[in-house]
């Protein structure tokens, strides 16, 4: 399976648009390819919507070099398109797998055929690597046996190539529009052939220029980086912490703006949530402490280093991290985790909204205000304890989101992100101090100081207490 980012531009054109000059877009030296190409697509999801509800789709495609099967998944403003050269007409165990989670028990069906005869313009720089694909699309499309075609449509893409930059899309993007072309108004080809999942793409029922608005892009974003990250931790990514962020960033959003979401559905998806933060978490503070001792580890003193401390340490928390990744490979594979997923649909498709959520954007500035005053509160009353400044940083935490979500309505918001991030790191920092002096107290224990490692770690414990000390202090001063 080969694994590529994707970055590109969709535009809407009429049956008789006319190509712009794209010479005009060629580096020095570059040259402008062209090819014809023949492209027949069958796309497949659940009948729930399971994947194209999160802008996902899965495709096999029967097309010269292209023939196969791909599974695209949205990643910020890009995409990660997972490929599958296989000619067979199941969808390889390699996929198969990695959409496992968002099936959440359902079923695998083609959805829709989709046939694009495809004039593919590359432009090349003098050495030949490509930095842009303009494709002119016209597309047809039908159900899933392909024997009759219900749309017709003409479409432009352009995508970013290895040797492009972002500046050339750029380029692309004012060439095209200037010539009558229009931002496309479908994510995908699925969605044009079978319609949004809502008008213009977006969250239903919710009403332009409110905190509704506002609350609803937020919660959409980490719905689709959950469900992104679902098939990215089954094939293999590193996504274990992004995925406990966007759990926090949801779950802190239930929390400060708890009046804008139905009191019942809030309360089941912050539990769920809770509940799968926790299986990740379990990982994700083996890897903090891992890098944190191994890191050290190696600035300490040559003569302060005696015995296998390190090894003790790796070989530990290596056998602990495995029972953690067992674990939550265990859960994402339960009835529990299920039910999770299709909790994060019906969120992504619409958010159980209150009338508070019919306020104007402006309001969201009360929330974030609220979530700062009681941060500020709980860090005044926090002194020196410990249990204390972890409730802090995470109130912290809480208005850094908060902050972040209202930003679009309200540029100073950003620096109040800023800031409060500022403030959790310093936090974060005393916390995986004190997690890793704990830490040390206890594998220490386990080892009875043999080779004189005792010496090392109460070496290692004594500079993560003074670290947490000098924290401490300064947040007095």
């Amino acid at each position: 399976m080969r694994i590529v980012k994707e970055q590109e531009d969709k535009f809407d054109v009429d049956s008789d648009w006319v190509m712009p000059q794209l010479a005009e877009l060629l580096p020095d030296g570059g040259r402008l390819d062209h090819e014809v190409r023949k492209l027949d697509n069958t796309y497949f999801d659940t009948p729930g919507a399971g994947l194209r509800v999160f802008g996902i789709t899965l495709r096999r495609r029967v097309g010269g070099s292209e023939t196969g099967w791909q599974l695209k998944i949205p990643s910020g403003t890009a995409r990660t398109e997972l490929q599958s050269g296989s000619r067979a007409k199941t969808l390889p165990r390699a996929l198969a797998e990695g959409v496992e989670g968002l099936l959440a028990g359902e079923s695998l069906d083609p959805v829709a055929s989709i046939m694009t005869t495809r004039t593919a313009y590359q432009l090349r720089n003098a050495d030949g690597e490509l930095v842009l694909e303009v494709a002119d699309d016209q597309v047809e499309s039908g159900p899933p046996d392909g024997e009759s075609t219900l749309h017709t449509w003409r479409e432009v893409e352009v995508e970013l190539g290895p040797a492009g930059k972002k500046k050339d899309l750029k380029r692309a993007r004012n060439l095209l529009q200037a010539a009558g072309a229009a931002p496309s108004s479908s994510r995908t080809k699925l969605d044009r052939a079978l319609g949004p999942m809502s008008p213009d793409g977006q969250v239903s029922a919710v009403e332009a220029g409110t905190v509704g608005e506002l609350v609803a892009a937020y919660v959409v974003a980490q719905c689709e980086v959950l469900a992104g990250n679902d098939v990215g931790m089954r094939t293999g990514k590193p996504a274990v912490h992004k995925t406990r962020v966007a759990a926090r960033r949801l779950r802190s959003t239930l929390r400060m703006f708890d009046d804008v979401f139905d009191a019942g559905p809030a309360e089941e998806m912050d539990n769920e949530l809770a509940w799968y933060a926790d299986v990740l978490g379990q990982v994700r503070d083996r890897d903090i402490l891992s890098t944190r001792l191994t890191k050290q580890i190696a600035e300490l003193p040559r003569e302060q280093v005696r015995g296998s401390v390190k090894a003790e340490i790796t070989k530990t928390l290596a056998a602990e991290r495995e029972q953690a990744v067992n674990r939550l490979s265990k859960a994402m594979r339960t009835s529990r985790y299920a039910h999770l997923v299709q909790l994060l649909r019906g969120w992504r498709a619409a958010p159980p909204l209150t009338k508070a959520a019919g306020e104007e954007t402006m309001a969201a500035v009360t929330y974030v205000e609220k979530a700062k005053k009681k941060a500020d509160k709980r860090l005044r009353k926090a002194d020196d304890d410990i249990e204390r400044l972890h409730r802090a940083r995470r109130a912290t935490k809480r208005a850094r989101y908060a902050a972040e979500l209202v930003e679009p309505a309200d540029s100073e918001m950003k620096a109040v992100a800023r800031d409060a991030e500022d403030l959790q790191t310093l936090l974060g920092e005393h916390q995986d101090a004190t997690v890793a002096a704990n830490f040390l107290a206890t594998i220490s224990s386990r080892g009875g100081g043999a080779e004189g490692t005792g010496f090392t770690y109460g070496i290692l414990m004594a500079n993560e207490l003074n670290r947490a000390a000098q924290i401490r202090a300064s947040l007095r001063s």
